[in-house]
């Protein structure tokens, strides 16, 4: 099933400024993309999309002709050039054109859920259980949960909470799966660009 918050547009984005002139369409999403540049890895907030480039936020300032990797749902991680600032938000271009219509699919070819890009992280974190602390280690995490490591038994469906790092607030979800010491943990509602940028070190 494809479906997803799409509203189509002409809002200049981020492709060379002839293509802008021909009112090329652009779709409007809300997506949480990931970077790759030789200052590491960080989350963005993609706003428009196009099979030319994308309009996002970024957690720091690009600069015009900046060199990145990005990766957003649906969309394998593809080479961009930053062609526009302003302030934190940015247009970047495409290498080469891209088939975006997957980006607005909850599920995949298969039935699966689409997936969030993961943010692979090396940190030690406390989870809730009922009236249980539990010492974890954060593996990697998404807007939408963790994958943690724990050599306390943990069974899928229970409720609980983890104390994520640096923003020091109760995130509340349950085990959504396990697989011998590690476990998925899958938050109620989904993390906002400013605190999954705190959690990586990069708000």
């Amino acid at each position: 099933m494809c479906q997803g918050p799409i509203t189509p547009s002409h809002d200049p984005v981020p492709t060379h400024p002839d293509q802008r002139r021909g009112g090329k369409r652009h779709a409007t999403v809300l997506l949480i993309g990931r970077i790759r540049h030789t200052g590491g890895e960080s989350a963005c907030l993609v706003h428009d999309i196009s099979s030319h480039g994308l309009m996002a936020r970024f957690t720091s300032a690009p600069l015009v002709g900046d060199r990145m990797l990005i990766e957003v749902r649906g969309m394998s991680e593809t080479a961009v050039t930053v062609r526009w600032v302003n302030g934190f938000k940015a247009g970047v271009e495409f290498d080469a054109a891209q088939d975006i219509s997957a980006v607005f699919c909850l599920r995949d070819d298969h039935g699966h859920i689409a997936r969030t890009p993961r943010f692979a992280m090396q940190a030690s974190a406390i989870m809730r259980v009922g009236d249980a602390r539990i010492a974890v280690d954060i593996l990697d995490i998404s807007p939408g949960g963790v994958k943690l490591l724990s050599h306390t038994p943990i069974h899928v469906s229970q409720a609980g909470s983890v104390l994520l790092p640096e923003i020091n607030v109760a995130t509340f979800g349950s085990v959504c799966w396990t697989r011998e010491d590690r476990f998925g943990f899958r938050f109620c509602a989904p993390l906002p660009l400013t605190s999954l940028s705190r959690v990586l070190g990069c708000g």
